[in-house]
């Protein structure tokens, strides 16, 4: 059976960052290649016009000026799988960005822990839940996506880390209900776009 390939492009504005990305997906997936690394957005774009890329890593906020939401738009458009990462937890900029088609968030304090599991489910195309990237998928105010309040207080009890039995426990639904019901929410982004 054949090894997957997988070719990143890695936009991040910060160095030390952008260092410790791409040694981890280098040793999270031997053989990888890096076909962009750095901040500048059109630059990314050119080389995936000529390279075959399976997931895009992008920080939030690169400060070129665009939205996360653009960003991932054209990455999208261009047939690229989008993590977002960022050292703040900026859950409208978040939500936008997974209603144009990110599948997954990653805070930079936990990319050791979860970037690797992230990046593996997009490249699939299936979107990658954790309790960080359900505590900014909660709406807030501002928030364009109403969640079915059972689905929302299930996102709730997830982002503050507690397990499946204990969820379905406050929730009165069966604990294999409790998967799809948190995947529902990201649903619930990803058409509002349509």
């Amino acid at each position: 059976m054949p090894v997957p390939r997988h070719s990143f492009i890695v936009l991040e504005d910060h160095p030390l960052v952008l260092g410790a990305i791409t040694e981890h997906l280098s040793t999270a997936f031997p053989g990888a290649t890096i076909a962009y690394q750095g901040a500048h957005f059109i630059e990314a774009l050119e080389v995936a016009d000529f390279a075959e890329i399976t997931c895009a890593i992008v920080d939030l906020d690169l400060g070129d000026g665009r939205t996360p939401a653009e960003t991932v738009l054209h990455l999208r458009d261009a047939g690229i799988p989008v993590v977002m990462i960022s050292a703040h937890e900026q859950a409208l900029l978040v939500q936008e960005a997974v209603i144009t088609g990110a599948l997954a968030y990653v805070p930079k304090r936990s990319i050791i822990d979860q970037l690797a599991e992230a990046v593996a489910s997009a490249e699939l195309g299936q979107p990658w839940l954790s309790p960080d990237f359900a505590a900014v998928l909660v709406p807030v105010d501002g928030s364009t996506v109403s969640l079915d309040p059972l689905a929302e207080r299930a996102l709730v009890l997830y982002a503050a880390g507690l397990p499946t039995s204990m969820i379905a426990s406050r929730t009165g639904i069966e604990p294999d209900q409790v998967r799809p019901l948190l995947e529902s929410v990201i649903q619930a982004y990803r058409s509002h776009d349509r």
